[in-house]
């Protein structure tokens, strides 16, 4: 039986060099695509001050992402949180340093932490890939980061929808069926479990909460609605003529240039308390192969305000990539190639003899940009099996002939071809 000092904690992973090849890839992808539209990287510390997370203007005290933070305390007995996400650590980066130019786009990713329920796709260690843009108030900004967004999924081959939908919009909705501004944000944290336990289990909890049942009918009954995106917009419209959040939808649609994979959905409500506008989350077009959702964000145009005590709204918006859903997607449909190592070529010394040759060989590879490991078995069996083990497409072997001629065979170990040549020569034909 496996050692319980060998075993991970729940809810987290090791990931070995084939895994972290391909997740470093993705990475790059999503490096290259962000920085593509403008967007620079900074870094924010995990440990945050819990006051940060729990306040109204973050995460809300009653929101799942809250109750699924993992807390500790310092020496200090001061109380910290490990971040859960990072758009309160970026608010809080933007708050306290008013000198930053604005409009200002950044991106940033790495290890997030969630106490919460274990399934595919989801962990308690995990990473987020996060863009933001702060001080453009106009839906333009919404519109951009759609584009963006389909321009990642495309470069990963992955079919993809895109759900939309607004807090004002949906704020007004609650209004209209009678619910209280001050209990809306309950309303709206038990609506985002509506994929998780249907219809009927939201009436449950909306119930055991104490809301009128005329009112959780009436409200359950327009989030029912079906229909494409016009029909659905003009329906709700007849009931909320001119209202600011269907004209915000219809706008960010309208920007993200190409609207076939946008989805106006009602029902998408993202269960944090700071959302102020446009919501969206990115699910696969086929959800029979993975049903969570790949990203998601919104605008949150209060946070920052909040934060730094001023009466002027701050403009924000973001969206978070998650890699892990979308690296065990990309797995299972077998969109990308698990690598065993990094390596392009493996110098083999035939003996002891040739191994500062081999040595000098090596760093003239990595001086023309390749990943070169030296071998020291002196066996040129149990080097190849090494090279196969690794994934290694090319050996170059040093052998007394090679040494002497100043030459070097190299092996190609997709086809099996070898020549023996100067090691220059060789490197021209590269």
């Amino acid at each position: 039986m496996k050692s319980e000092l060998l075993q991970t904690a729940r809810g987290v992973r090791d990931f070995g060099p084939e895994e972290k090849i391909a997740k470093d890839a993705l990475i790059r992808v999503l490096k290259q695509t962000f920085e593509s539209f403008g967007y620079n990287p900074i870094d924010t510390p995990i440990i945050e001050r819990y006051e940060l997370f729990a306040s109204k203007y973050g995460l809300g005290s009653d929101s799942d992402s809250m109750r699924e933070t993992f807390k500790l305390k310092d020496q200090g007995e001061r109380d910290l949180v490990l971040r859960t996400e990072f758009t309160m650590p970026f608010a809080r980066f933007i708050g306290g340093n008013p000198q930053l130019r604005k409009p200002f786009k950044r991106y940033q990713m790495g290890s997030v932490f969630r106490d919460g329920p274990i399934k595919a796709g989801r962990y308690r260690e995990f990473w987020q890939c996060d863009i933001d843009a702060v001080g453009i108030k106009e839906t333009m900004i919404d519109g951009e980061i759609l584009q963006l967004a389909k321009q990642v999924f495309k470069k990963f081959s992955l079919p993809i929808i895109i759900k939309i939908n607004n807090r004002k919009f949906l704020n007004d909705l609650l209004n209209y069926c009678g619910f209280a501004q001050d209990s809306q944000i309950k309303v709206i944290i038990c609506i985002d479990k509506l994929d998780k336990i249907g219809f009927e289990g939201v009436k449950s909890e909306l119930l055991e909460k104490g809301f009128a049942e005329k009112n959780i009918d009436l409200l359950l009954s327009f989030l029912a609605k079906d229909g494409d995106n016009e029909t659905l917009l003009a329906e709700y419209e007849k009931i909320m003529p001119n209202n600011e959040g269907l004209a915000e939808i219809k706008s960010a649609i309208e920007y993200s240039l190409n609207k076939d994979d946008l989805i106006f959905s009602p029902a998408l409500a993202r269960g944090l308390a700071y959302y102020t506008g446009n919501i969206f989350e990115i699910y696969l077009k086929d959800q029979t192969i993975f049903s969570s959702s790949l990203a998601g964000g919104g605008r949150y145009d209060k946070m920052i305000s909040g934060l730094i005590d001023s009466k002027e709204d701050v403009p924000a918006i973001g969206i978070s990539f998650g890699l892990e859903p979308i690296f065990d997607t990309l797995v299972s449909l077998n969109k990308i190639k698990l690598k065993k190592s990094v390596l392009d070529y493996l110098v083999v010394p035939m003996s002891e003899n040739y191994v500062l040759q081999a040595m000098i060989i090596a760093e003239k590879l990595r001086d023309f940009g390749y990943n070169v490991d030296t071998n020291y078995f002196f066996k040129l069996k149990k080097s190849m099996e090494y090279a196969n083990s690794y994934d290694v497409s090319k050996v170059i072997i040093l052998g007394e002939d090679e040494y002497k001629n100043e030459m070097i065979t190299i092996k190609d170990m997709l086809t099996g071809e070898q020549k023996t040549d100067k090691f220059a020569n060789i490197i021209k034909q590269k």
